[in-house]
């Protein structure tokens, strides 16, 4: 059982959640940008949630399938197709052999993840199936690739998907991005911290995987500092010497010498992850105790679909073995 990569999309890679472990080797942790999405599709499919998923960004690949699978999609709107009919996203889809699925340009968001019941079929690196190209650790996918299948699978066509009010993330431009401080925030001069937070920043052309640039108003310190290199975390708000900030994303280095304003926290990272080039920013600042709050609301709720879709396919697999029996 295999995708087979007709057209590869813009930028098509396979993604889980990351590569833990590795950074004091100088291993970046990489994975998925819009983690949430991507344990969504995993967590509708009755998947360990850190099953390996396709992010396809801003143009989506043209796939076919070579047997029967049961498959999920969620995240930015890329107007996905099976043999030329619309599908739904948030919930399971059965494909059949031969079945070509289409993505177009994202029209909301940027990034869209694929997932398989099951999973693929493909090796480890480092205990992660994450691709990063900086680091030698797999590439984009290419047409006429081919990706294996742990197994098919078939049932009755669905009935039940996840709220559309899970996508209202893709769709907020209003809501600041919370942060907590900065390990050197009081480096930065007075009017540099409050133009952080009054300021609208956007979002550069010359952003990627391993970070965002941002410009806006020029942000400094009270004096020249130099720093000892130290960790960083998805979500820093570095401040190189031209005073333009830069947002640590999934593929960011392990470490880093420039002095941290701000940390996005980690539930607005899937909502800066699918912003576009020119689109604005602005920070608020949030306590580190409402931080924690916010993402302990945000894992209860995943806790609760991710039981309600086990029960789901539970069920499916007792009518199953009912109907082989």
């Amino acid at each position: 059982m295999t995708l087979n990569i007709i057209k590869s999309g813009a930028f098509t890679t396979i993604q889980d959640l990351g590569r833990s472990g590795w950074q004091a080797s100088g291993v970046p942790v990489g994975g998925t940008m819009d983690k949430t999405a991507a344990r969504l599709v995993n967590i509708l499919l009755g998947n360990d949630e850190n099953e390996a998923v396709l992010e396809m960004t801003l143009i989506g690949p043209t796939i076919q399938f070579n047997g029967s699978a049961v498959i999920a999609i969620f995240g930015a709107n890329m107007s996905p197709k099976i043999n030329g009919q619309a599908i739904k996203s948030r919930r399971p889809i059965q494909v059949h052999k031969g079945d070509i699925i289409t993505f177009g340009t994202a029209s909301l968001g940027v990034r869209t993840y694929l997932a398989v019941k099951g999973g693929f079929s493909i090796p480890d690196i480092l205990g992660s199936k994450s691709t990063n190209a900086m680091a030698n650790m797999g590439r984009p996918l290419k047409t006429g690739d081919i990706i294996p299948i742990n197994y098919s699978y078939s049932v009755k066509n669905f009935s039940w998907g996840m709220s559309f009010k899970l996508e209202n993330y893709l769709h907020d431009q209003q809501t600041p991005f919370h942060f907590i401080r900065g390990r050197q925030y009081d480096l930065f001069t007075a009017e540099s911290q409050q133009a952080f937070i009054e300021s609208d920043f956007k979002v550069t052309s010359n952003s990627d995987r391993m970070g965002y640039r941002l410009t806006g108003p020029n942000l400094c310190t009270e004096q020249k500092v130099e720093l000892i290199t130290e960790g960083t975390t998805f979500g820093s708000i570095q401040v190189p010497p031209n005073g333009e900030p830069i947002i640590l994303m999934a593929d960011r280095q392990p470490t880093g010498g420039y002095p941290k304003i701000g940390e996005v926290i980690s539930c607005d990272l899937p909502r800066l992850s699918q912003l576009r080039p020119g689109e604005p920013i602005r920070f608020q600042e949030i306590s580190l105790k409402e931080a924690q709050r916010l993402i302990i609301a945000e894992e209860r709720e995943l806790k609760e679909m991710k039981a309600v879709c086990l029960l789901k396919w539970r069920d499916i697999q007792n009518e199953k073995s009912r109907f082989e029996l």
